[in-house]
This record gives C-alpha cells, sequence and structure tokens, in this order.
C-alpha cells in the first residue's frame, strides 16, 4: 500500500524495525556521533535541549537499505547483486509521468510564520562536524526552483548553511540545474525565487537525487508521483508562487539577490572538507511547518569508507547509468557498478573494435555518470562489475597500460570534488576563473583485445564441477570449500597465495 508522506513511510519502518528512537541528544555534534553509533539504522531524535518537545530530526534516512527503498519506491525484487541493477533498470523503463495534483492547503499549513517572526532556528538544526562552518538546514531536503525562459520545475538537492535567522547559504556545484537557473536569474537581475523543503519523505530525497534525464516536459515531480504510485499534493507558496508538498513537514521560501554573495563552509562532503567559498544566499521570507514537525538530515557520515556508501556499487545509480548508455547506442551492456560515484565499471559483450572504449566514454560522460567521476573500467563479460576482486584482477592481468588507458582533460566537475587544488586553467589573456571547473577522467579498458587469439592468456581455473565431486569425497574436512569462480585460490609461479 502506497505511503503519502513521511510519517506514513516512518510507520512502515517501525513496523521492519528499522528506526532508532532517542531523545535529550545535543543538537551539537552529539546528534551525529550518535548516528553513526547507530550503523545502517535511521534515528529519529526527539527532546533537544532548548527546544520543545515534539520539535524532532531523523537522520540519515537517504542512508538506504534497499529494504527500505523498496518501501519508498512501491517495488520489491528477490534480485541480488547485477540481476538487482537489472531489476531495476526494467522498473524505470516502465516510467510514465504522474503529474503533481494542486491543492488548496494541506498538513504542512498547520503553522506559517512571516516577516520578523522568520527564524530559520526554530528547529533544532545539527552541527554535524567540529570543522564545519555552522549548522546547515539543508542536508538531507529539496530544493524546489523554476527556470525564467522555459518556467520548467526543477527539483535538486544543494547543501544550505544556517548563516543567521533570516539568511540561508545554498552551494549548487558547476553544472547542476540549480546553479544554471542561479546563474540566469543573475545574467537577468533579478532575484531568484525559491523553496527548501526541509522536511521530506525519502521518494522525494530520491526524485531530487536521481540524475533525471530532462524529456519534454516530464519534471522530477512526475518522477515522485510514479515512484510514490500517486500524485503528490501540492500548492502554490504565498511569497514565490513556486509548488510546495502539501504533505511535507517544513518548507522555507525566499529569493536569492542576484549580485550578493556570502562565504559558505568548510563543509564535510563524501570527498572530505571542502573550502570554504563565496556562494549565493537565502533571504528567507515564509516558513511553514507541520505540528510536530520533523526536519531530515544527513548525520554521522565520514568520507572514508563505509562513507556515504563506501565502495559499494548503488544499484539505482549504476542502473541510471545504463539506460543513459544503451539510450545513447552503446550495445552489449551485461552490467554497471557505480561505487561512490568516483568509479564506474561496465561489463561488455565485445563484438566488434572500439566497443569497448565507446562503451567507455559514453559511460564517463551520460548525465547520470558524469558528475563526481573519475575512473571508468570496462571489462569483459565474463566479469562481474560488482566484484572489485575479479575488476582489480582484470586490469592487472588484462591490460597494457598504454594501450588501456586514456585521459580525456576538461571534463564535467565542481570545486566539490576536485582533487588537485592547482588545477586552474591559466591563460595570458582575462579569465573568469568562477566559470569554469575542470578535471580529468581516465577510461581503462581492461577487455581482452579482440585481435587476441582465445587461446592467448586462457583463465585458469577448475570446473565447478570438480569441486563438488571433490566436496562429496573429503567435505567434512575440507568445509564448504572456496566460492565457485574465486581467482585467489589458484596459485601462480611467483609464491604462495
Amino acid at each position: 500500500m502506497a505511503y503519502k508522506d513521511l510519517r506514513g513511510w516512518l510507520e512502515k519502518m517501525d513496523e521492519m524495525n528499522e528506526l532508532v528512537r532517542i531523545n535529550g541528544a545535543h543538537w551539537n555534534l552529539e546528534a551525529g556521533a550518535v548516528t553513526a553509533l547507530a550503523g545502517n539504522r535511521m534515528v529519529l531524535f526527539d527532546e533537544f535541549p532548548g527546544y520543545p518537545p515534539g520539535y524532532r530530526v531523523l537522520a540519515s534516512s537517504s542512508r538506504d537499505k534497499k529494504e527500505r527503498f523498496f518501501v519508498t519506491a512501491n517495488w520489491s525484487t528477490e534480485a541480488e547483486g547485477l540481476a538487482l541493477t537489472r531489476a531495476w533498470l526494467d522498473r524505470l523503463r516502465e516510467f510514465k509521468p504522474v503529474p503533481p495534483k494542486w491543492v488548496d492547503s494541506g498538513p504542512i499549513k498547520e503553522n506559517i510564520i512571516r516577516g520578523d517572526d522568520v527564524d530559520v532556528l526554530r528547529f533544532p538544526v545539527p552541527i554535524r562536524h567540529e570543522k564545519e562552518a555552522g549548522r546547515y538546514i539543508g542536508t538531507g531536503h529539496t530544493v524546489i526552483l523554476k527556470d525564467p525562459d522555459t518556467g520548467r520545475i526543477n527539483l535538486g538537492t544543494y547543501r544550505m548553511q544556517v548563516h543567521d535567522g533570516k539568511t540561508l547559504g545554498i552551494h549548487a556545484s558547476e553544472g547542476k540545474d540549480g546553479r544554471i537557473i542561479l546563474d540566469r536569474y543573475k545574467e537577468l537581475g533579478k532575484p531568484c525565487p525559491i523553496v527548501a523543503m526541509v522536511g521530506i519523505d525519502p521518494a522525494t530525497f530520491f526524485a531530487s537525487i536521481a540524475h533525471c534525464v530532462h524529456l519534454g516536459d516530464v519534471t522530477e515531480l512526475d518522477f515522485l508521483g510514479w515512484l510514490k504510485g500517486q500524485p503528490e499534493e501540492i500548492f502554490a507558496g504565498e511569497f514565490t508562487g513556486l509548488p510546495i508538498l502539501a504533505n511535507a513537514e517544513i518548507a522555507i521560501e525566499g529569493e536569492i539577490p542576484p549580485d550578493k554573495l556570502r562565504m559558505e563552509g568548510p563543509f564535510a562532503e563524501w570527498v572530505g572538507y571542502c573550502q570554504p567559498r563565496e556562494f549565493p544566499f537565502v533571504n528567507v521570507k515564509t516558513i511553514y511547518h507541520r505540528n510536530d514537525p520533523i526536519l531530515t538530515v544527513a548525520l554521522g557520515e565520514g568520507s572514508r569508507p563505509p562513507g556515504k556508501a563506501g565502495l559499494r556499487s548503488d544499484f539505482r545509480t549504476a542502473a541510471m547509468i545504463w539506460d543513459q548508455m544503451e539510450r545513447a547506442g552503446v550495445r552489449g551492456i551485461k552490467g554497471v557498478a557505480s561505487n561512490s560515484r568516483r568509479l564506474i565499471v561496465v561489463s561488455i559483450k565485445n563484438m566488434y573494435a572500439g566497443q569497448s572504449r565507446q562503451a567507455g566514454l559514453i559511460a564517463s560522460q551520460c548525465h547520470a555518470g558524469a558528475y563526481g567521476n573519475a575512473w571508468v573500467i570496462v571489462v569483459d563479460e565474463d566479469i562481474d562489475p560488482n566484484n572489485t576482486t575479479d575488476v582489480l584482477w582484470a586490469v592487472l592481468m588484462r591490460t597494457e597500460p598504454k594501450r588501456a588507458l586514456q585521459v580525456l582533460e576538461y571534463c564535467w566537475a565542481s570545486h566539490l570534488i576536485i582533487q588537485d587544488p592547482s588545477y586552474v586553467q591559466k591563460a595570458d589573456y582575462a579569465m573568469r576563473p568562477e566559470k569554469a571547473t575542470y578535471m580529468s577522467r581516465v577510461i581503462i579498458d581492461a577487455c581482452k583485445p579482440l585481435e587476441w587469439a582465445p587461446s592467448w592468456h586462457e583463465d585458469v581455473h577448475i570446473k565447478p564441477e570438480l569441486k563438488v565431486q571433490a566436496l562429496k569425497k573429503w567435505g567434512d574436512i575440507l568445509g564448504s570449500g572456496p566460492t565457485p569462480g574465486d581467482r585467489s585460490v589458484v596459485g601462480g609461479g611467483g609464491g604462495a597465495v
């Protein structure tokens, strides 16, 4: 049965024993430490010092286990591993837009704060990490903007720092839809209307970060309705006129001046602490919230594994990349893995000269794969892209480095993800460095070249049926034995394994 809002989703999480409740934690660092200790469980905080009971924080609802995502997406499968990615890809291809439904009111209108009474610190906004610039209200949220030229509505997640009770910083990275819209308002010399939904259900968050390709008039709101199995109810904000989700927990309306900046950061991102830089800011005009509101945030995450997702592939991102590659004409894809965005692995049936290089190039540049990516590895169909040991084996044993590596320059990047601070374009003529941030990509073609004879460096392995036969005879001594296909049990001439 579909859920309507975050509270309905949390009821299902309670039934699944996925929720931990903590009362009395402090918003200053302590809540983050508690969340880190909770592991993969979500934490619902209440009774913060200095705040009335009922002003709650849901931490790390974005850290999805697949069972939780099945509830979020009103979908499920028994598939595992690569088959799970394939199943979600098939589900994505069933997408049909479910437009939102305009309404006059909703639970989020239970409290409306305007004018001098506006103060975003009426909510227990946490300080997440000790070196951050302050309290961040936008980490598990969605921002709603409108393209001034086309009228298209965009949902995106762009972090938001609390400068004071009436002012929020906003960090929209280069190339993101939100940044393009902000830049356009700046060109026009007009303030940019904005709504920040800072208390949302996980489906809204997923729609906000899913890197959907813009096709026609379809928006993230249409994707959200399809994901939840029912139209999302929205009403027009009284200050901006932008759509506000009627059943969400907290919404903030305001505008972004076109010609003013404030220092934002440092902030603990998935790549490590980001350095402070000047960014636009939001002048808050109106706040909407439900009684006993729930602020949704990301807490307790570090930049090293397990970090935001460690080096474990996210089947949802992998399926998006797979879909966009096939739509671009890449043939023979057998699997895709996306590891913390930095590494993409593509497995293909290599059928013609140049196919593996084509796959690597398009994986590195398609919309879902391009942002944050640094490495793409293309392997043959006998390699599971989710098995990092097998992928590394293919790189080590099936490549000649000079032939296998291709470096691409001037690719999509942002200051958020760039690793080399000296990687700034220099020239003898006038430049606008704030307009251009690039980074390189590496494509590793770890497929066996088609001109190799099948007998050249043919794999050495023991047939699974022979292992089964041996286990029948000596299983009581050997135990369960190695996993079929485990290359670590095959010794080499170089010494012990």
